[in-house]
């Protein structure tokens, strides 16, 4: 490739996010001209992944450049690719989101897609992600969004909803699907599996997969024989090496109740279910979840700081491996032509033809130049469609409320998730109001 490409990556001082995606890239055989632009509100953390990628750069001889800037005209102007990677708030913002539910009975392990804490954090960011879109589409009507912020739906949609922009929401969830399975199975690749799976970001299922061309579910049930359960095989076969103390006992009861396997994120899955996560903490506690707090949070993220200036000083050598993330894979597909199937966040065009059309959904998809194009993954079983169902709607609703700033809409929402069940009509309000208040700062 002998163009230069731009990319500006929003949140690039995010230590999470950003060394592993730029070196994703910069791995790419095929990609070594490219002028990354580090879009950060933080400008101290941008300079340092700046270095960080300056050094990458030297050790690999390659020839990208990057600039750390807090200039939106700057970074947008131009660009090939944009990668989003932001929390708007931060930390303590997402503090409110799982303390102030947790006064009315909602015990949240992540609280960053659905549930009170997901609705918190979706009024926050869709104003955000809204100013995003119309910014990108004026400064860079070519270019491809990658959006890895959560909640996917609703930011997501804030680039379908207004603008032409090629976009997809991005996620690792059926990466680790595949990774047990491997161990299960015993497999040196993932190409091994077959996979058809739907339903939304941190709430798929797998509706058939293959395992070397054989029926992945009969091969799945010989192993469990009579006495064994599907957490058995995990703890038999799978080390966690998310380090997020899930043990995968929900995934267990889900697949023992309904014969399909959810996304093995226990953390994430048990949110959709009110059963779980509502009344009583012990629940939780049966199913071995664990509620990370905000202080453990705030200790990955220092220690990933430490990680990345050690990596600068040179007093950590950089492991130049790729991981599974798919940005670099979209970088190279689209910018030279290329086509693959992977996971895609995009609008419902009938992939999964019994859940609303328009609504942000997860399948399997097309990758290449013209953009992301769904490859069906068929109807869903109908009691999973009832599960899935209540927050595909709420997704829309709440874009639409966040959008307008339609508290009463934005109630509706609450109302009708399943979360919030418990709970009467005033203290769905109050907690409401709570979480606007605490958001307050935020608001547009």
């Amino acid at each position: 490739m002998d163009e230069r490409l731009k990319l500006a990556f929003i949140g690039g001082g995010s230590y999470q996010w950003a060394p592993r995606i730029l070196k994703d890239i910069m791995l790419k055989e095929d990609l070594k001209a490219i002028d990354f632009y580090l879009l950060d509100k933080d400008i101290e953390s941008a300079g340092t992944i700046k270095r960080l990628g300056d050094r990458m750069n030297e050790e690999l001889k390659t020839n990208h450049t990057f600039v750390a800037t807090q200039s939106e005209e700057e970074a947008l102007e131009d660009c090939d690719f944009v990668i989003i990677c932001i929390s708007t708030g931060g930390l303590e913002a997402m503090r409110n989101d799982i303390s102030i539910p947790e006064k009315y009975g909602i015990f949240q392990t992540v609280g960053d897609t659905v549930g009170p804490g997901g609705w918190s954090r979706n009024m926050r960011n869709v104003p955000v992600f809204n100013a995003l879109a119309d910014t990108i589409e004026r400064l860079s009507p070519d270019a491809v969004v990658l959006n890895y912020t959560n909640p996917m739906a609703c930011l997501t949609k804030a680039f379908y909803a207004r603008t032409k922009l090629r976009t997809v929401g991005l996620c690792h969830g059926l990466f680790e699907n595949y990774e047990v399975l491997q161990d299960i199975f015993g497999l040196e690749s993932e190409q091994q599996l077959n996979v058809r799976f739907g339903g939304v970001n941190h709430f798929f299922w797998m509706l058939d997969f293959k395992v070397n061309g054989h029926d992945g579910y009969a091969l799945l049930r010989e192993k469990l024989g009579k006495d064994k359960r599907f957490v058995d095989l995990i703890n038999e076969a799978h080390k966690d090496e998310i380090g997020f103390q899930s043990n995968k006992y929900l995934t267990s009861e889900l697949l023992d109740t309904y014969g399909y396997l959810p996304y093995v994120g226990d953390r994430h899955t048990c949110e959709f279910l009110p059963n779980i996560i509502t009344g009583n903490e012990k629940r939780l506690t049966t199913y071995q979840i664990h509620r990370t707090s905000i202080e453990e949070r705030y200790g990955m993220l220092n220690r990933r700081k430490d990680e990345v200036k050690q990596m600068i000083e040179g007093r950590k050598p950089i492991e130049y491996k790729r991981s599974r993330e798919t940005a670099a894979d979209i970088v190279e597909a689209v910018a030279l032509g290329k086509e693959f199937i992977d996971i895609v966040n995009i609008p419902n065009s009938g992939q999964i033809p019994n859940l609303p059309l328009g609504g942000i959904v997860e399948t399997l998809g097309v990758v290449n130049s013209l953009g992301f194009s769904a490859v069906t993954a068929g109807p869903l079983p109908e009691p999973i469609r009832r599960m899935v169902l209540p927050h595909l709607e709420n997704s829309e609703i709440i874009y639409a409320a966040a959008t307008t700033g339609n508290f009463e809409l934005a109630l509706k929402a609450l109302y009708n998730d399943p979360t919030c069940w418990h709970l009467d009509y005033t203290d769905i309000r109050k907690m409401a109001e709570e979480l606007l208040e605490a958001n307050r700062p935020f608001l547009q």
